[in-house]
């Protein structure tokens, strides 16, 4: 690749948002989960269930996305799938497995936080974090 496209802050951006996905992945393998499982994981609470229509926004997944997700995640009894009200909407909460799994998916995501800035101060945790947000608004337009 030329000299400057490489040294582009875009080409660093997109190189270090594929090895920061890369490191969040391994730890799925592990779990016996699949990239994006770690969305649904994390987007459920404790022991509060979500309904579909929130998860699936939490997630930006459809319905014919999200059920064979959730299907998958009953199997490895991580979640548990139920009905929210008198109206049987469909909805789902983390198991004990599932808790101690969300648990250790968010120790992972802080070990690699804390990786990636032990070495900027606050402040400028604050500005990266700002940037970074800026940048995303900007590509999302």
């Amino acid at each position: 690749m030329h000299g400057r496209i490489a040294n582009s802050t875009l080409y660093r951006l997109i190189e270090a948002g594929q090895l920061a996905r890369a490191a969040l992945l391994h730890p799925l393998v592990n779990l016996g989960l699949q990239p994006g499982d770690d969305a649904i994981i994390l987007s459920l609470k404790k022991k509060k269930p979500l309904s579909d229509a929130r998860l699936g926004a939490l997630t930006g997944l459809t319905p014919y996305q999200l059920q064979p997700r959730l299907d998958r995640l009953v199997a490895l009894s991580m979640i548990q799938r139920l009905s929210m009200d008198s109206e049987r909407t469909p909805a789902t909460r983390l198991t004990a497995r599932g808790r101690q799994v969300r648990r250790t998916l968010r120790e992972v995501w802080h070990q690699l936080e804390q990786a990636l800035t032990h070495d900027l101060d606050p402040a400028h945790q604050k500005i990266l974090r700002k940037t970074l947000k800026r940048i995303i608004h900007l590509l999302s337009l």
